[in-house]
């Protein structure tokens, strides 16, 4: 009995001696590492599109640069007739500006053919006003007493009146009393019609 109760003692010894001796596990914390937050961390953005080189703007067409080269001479000469200036020069002035308009011309009846022979004939007073009195151009040019009559007329009016209006102001001061307001009238009127035709040029 004594020596089964020694057997029991000594192998007990042997196995809590195993336990004492293992190696104990490194403690785990219960702490877990911070995890980044998402919101905190910028996205990678995007790269920036590569600017795309615009196409260069296309010159103006002739006409159209006529059409302001008109415009700067119509207010030009709008000045000079405000100013009262040498009848002479303002009349060199205004046939310079007819023969712009006659330049023009042609151009806005390609892009309107109805309006070919409605122009030809408004051209015509570039050669005739030295023989028109103030109501005559009126009626005859004007007012389209001269003149054929297309369809759709209105989008020949306007260019009509860029020759017109210069072809008055000679008359209005080829007159032996030239007539200063009624002529800066014409041309102050013919300056509102340029943007008209500018759109249909």
């Amino acid at each position: 009995m004594n020596y089964r109760m020694g057997l029991l003692a000594a192998a007990c010894v042997v196995v809590l001696g195993a336990c004492d001796s293992r190696t104990p596990e490194p403690s785990r914390s219960t702490t877990t590492p911070a995890v980044a937050d998402r919101a905190s961390v910028a996205a990678p953005s995007a790269p920036a599109p590569a600017p795309v080189a615009s196409e260069p703007a296309a010159p103006p067409s002739p006409a159209v640069a006529q059409l302001d080269e008109y415009a700067e001479k119509a207010r030009e000469l709008s000045a000079a007739i405000a100013s009262r200036a040498d009848t002479s020069q303002l009349q060199e002035q205004t046939e310079a500006l007819l023969d712009l308009a006659g330049e023009i011309s042609p151009a806005y009846s390609t892009r309107h053919p109805h309006c070919v022979e409605y122009l030809e004939a408004a051209l015509a007073v570039r050669d005739t006003w030295s023989d028109l009195d103030h109501e005559t151009i009126e009626r005859d040019y004007h007012h389209d007493g001269a003149l054929p009559k297309p369809d759709n007329v209105g989008v020949c009016y306007h260019m009509k009146d860029l020759i017109v209006h210069p072809a008055t102001v000679l008359v209005l001061l080829s007159q032996s009393q030239p007539d200063f307001d009624q002529a800066k009238r014409e041309i102050d009127e013919v300056i509102a019609h340029l943007g008209a035709v500018r759109m249909q040029l």
